[in-house]
């Protein structure tokens, strides 16, 4: 599933474009497709693992910094629903994924169809980015919304997981009636949060593979 939805990603893709590169299998793949068909493309990717895996493939690649528009970019996510919003926790680069996001002139969804059901479960924590001084004071409102919060912590590791912007992570558990649109927007106002993994109202379409070998393309509204 993820090879088809690779290729289908890979079809989007045109001649001198520059294209944003989340994370995961799925992108790794694509990059694969791109370094073997001799597009010509400029890359710019949010994860560091990608970033050396395009220049292993020679894809040029340009820091996000120093880039204010993308004509397309891809990237997977845990969990979404019909109308395309996501949950992207896991690989806790989510703030700088909402910026390649917000620079696409079009953003797409990697995923299969384990992935995308009528409504978000939250079957992962919601991850919320927050700067050190504001660490109990963002716990104790995430706590206040309902949420089972825990501080990330890396797998063999002393300590807290940093985000690549110097912030810790909190992952926050919510029930699965959840309504995403509403946190999403509470989550934007509160102090102290520099970013968060619901991307609600910011994907344009997604490319779903199925166990039938079949892809589909969902598009928002």
């Amino acid at each position: 599933m993820k090879r088809a939805c690779a290729k289908k990603a890979f079809e989007m893709i045109k001649d001198g474009m520059a294209v944003g590169l989340g994370g995961g299998a799925t992108v790794a793949l694509l990059i694969g497709g791109l370094a073997k068909s001799g597009r010509q493309v400029t890359a710019a990717t949010p994860s560091g693992d990608t970033m050396e895996l395009c220049r292993k493939n020679k894809i040029p690649v340009i820091p996000l910094e120093h880039l204010f528009s993308l004509d397309i970019a891809f990237d997977g996510c845990d969990e979404a629903d019909l109308e395309l919003n996501a949950l992207k926790s896991r690989g806790g680069i989510h703030t700088r994924e909402k910026l390649m996001a917000s620079m696409a002139k079009r953003y797409v969804l990697l995923l299969d169809e384990t992935k995308i059901a009528e409504k978000l479960a939250f079957c992962v924590p919601v991850a919320v980015e927050a700067i050190r001084p504001a660490r109990a004071y963002v716990t104790k409102r995430l706590e206040e919304m309902g949420a089972a919060v825990a501080i990330r912590k890396g797998d063999g590791k002393t300590g807290y997981t940093i985000s690549d912007d110097g912030n810790y992570l909190l992952d926050a558990v919510f029930g699965k009636g959840c309504d995403p649109v509403r946190l999403s927007g509470e989550l934007d106002k509160m102090a102290g949060v520099v970013g968060h993994s619901l991307f609600c109202g910011i994907a344009d379409s997604a490319i779903v593979a199925k166990s039938d070998g079949t892809v589909e393309i969902v598009e928002r509204g």
